[in-house]
């Protein structure tokens, strides 16, 4: 029975799929598999803009603009507006570093790296950025880059729960259980209520086979986010790995209909095949 969602990009199969879901105010979160069949979720990190560190220059209010597009999941017209910004203000390190993200949604990864890379000769003291790259290079395949990245914004931001989730990853991906699992445990230390560090986590208990682990960290990502579809179907594929049928399919039912919920089209059917083959 396949209960494989999609192929992670990260390491290099050959099914891939990477979702951005664009949420009202704090980040975009970008959701990919893993080789175990789980589903990993990495915080790429964009903020709503804040007029109050934003100078009332023509160039900062496209900076408003771009932001505002980006977060209103249009991050083309953001990229236009991000232009403006940098044609008006060539050392604006922040505007550089927007439309990184910008372009790393539109796919393009290579620009991405080249608005970070400028955004850190800018700003060589900005976490971000740093975390930004990194996650540009893991999504190429560069985790050894990646992790160069994550490490030189923990440097700079000790307490950044969000950048160790991240490395942590990038570990995984490399093979690296016990440094993910404890680059995840940190996140959690810093973050308690941090239900994507709890599901990363529980993916890499279940590569490690202790599936029961796994179980109680999704239930943990759940009860912190009840509409947490990634969570759900890795819980799901847990249980079916323990032969309790009846609680996967509740599980993935679940999960597709988050994802419908959502417009997540992709993922559920891909859920709803995983349903299929477990017989109903």
């Amino acid at each position: 029975m396949k209960l494989r969602l999609f192929g992670q990009k990260w390491v290099k199969l050959k099914r891939i799929l990477t979702i951005a879901v664009v949420t009202a105010l704090s980040a975009i979160i970008s959701v990919s598999c893993s080789r175990d069949k789980q589903v990993l979720v990495t915080e790429i990190g964009v903020s709503s803009p804040n007029r109050r560190v934003v100078q009332t220059s023509q160039a900062g209010k496209f900076y408003i603009q771009a932001q505002n597009q980006h977060l209103k999941g249009n991050p083309q017209a953001a990229i236009a507006s991000y232009d403006q910004a940098i044609s008006l203000n060539p050392e604006y390190s922040a505007a550089y570093k927007g439309r990184g993200l910008a372009y790393f949604d539109t796919g393009d990864k290579q620009k991405a790296i080249a608005d970070y890379n400028e955004a850190i000769r800018l700003s060589p003291n900005d976490p971000e950025a740093y975390n930004s790259r990194g996650n540009a290079r893991a999504s190429l395949g560069d985790n050894r880059g990646a992790i160069a990245d994550y490490n030189e914004a923990i440097r700079l931001s000790p307490k950044y729960a969000e950048v160790y989730n991240n490395r942590a990853n990038a570990r995984a991906a490399q093979g690296d259980r016990e440094g993910a699992i404890a680059d995840y445990n940190q996140a959690i230390l810093l973050e308690p209520k941090y239900a994507i560090a709890y599901n990363n986590r529980g993916n890499t208990r279940a590569a490690q086979g202790d599936r029961q682990g796994a179980i109680t960290d999704y239930n943990q990502a759940i009860r912190l986010n009840p509409n947490f579809g990634p969570a759900y179907n890795n819980r799901g594929n847990a249980r079916a790995e323990q032969g309790d049928r009846r609680g996967a399919l509740q599980d993935l039912k679940q999960a597709a209909a988050i994802f419908q919920s959502q417009d997540n089209s992709d993922l559920y059917q891909e859920v709803m095949n995983n349903i299929k083959e477990l017989g109903q």
